[in-house]
């Protein structure tokens, strides 16, 4: 269900941070990210856990990101920093079959903290739109969202959810 209302969008938002801070933010200090469940899962001796996680939690960033109606080309870069941190994990699930190989993909999963960059670019794409409740009017009101969003630093496209 695409977002309503400027309430929904904020939801979406925080439920983005939440996803973006348990993935690759449970242990950090001040500004460093340290390590989240995605690199905890990574670490894990049973393979496909940490794959699993890593898939469903990147399926839903996309899919706030797409409720929240956020730009092709956004979606289409967190796409692929979702795939390639998929794909390090599924690398690390394999080589567990070889233990003392594990350990590298491992820790590269750790440290490539893709759900954070692909929440971040959402989330940053969702603060740049201004979001207008209800349909797109006529000519004048249109020009008047256009004038408001241009008015407040930073926004960068309208997007009506009516």
């Amino acid at each position: 269900m695409l977002a309503k209302s400027h309430d929904h969008i904020q939801r979406i938002y925080d439920s983005i941070e939440s996803v973006k801070r348990l993935s690759d933010r449970i242990i950090g200090i001040g500004p460093i990210n340290i390590i989240g469940l995605d690199g905890i899962l990574a670490l894990v001796p049973i393979p496909g856990v940490g794959t699993a996680y890593s898939v469903l939690a990147g399926l839903f960033l996309l899919i706030q990101g797409m409720r929240a109606r956020v730009t092709l080309g956004t979606l289409a870069t967190a796409v692929i920093i979702l795939l390639i941190d998929s794909g390090l994990t599924t690398i690390e699930d394999i080589a567990k079959i070889f233990p003392p190989l594990a350990l590298i993909p491992g820790l590269i999963d750790a440290f490539f903290q893709g759900h954070l960059y692909a929440a971040h670019l959402i989330q940053k794409d969702i603060e740049r739109t201004h979001y207008v409740q209800g349909r797109r009017g006529s000519a004048d009101e249109h020009r008047e969202h256009l004038n408001d969003m241009h008015a407040q630093k930073g926004k960068k496209r309208v997007v009506y959810l009516g």
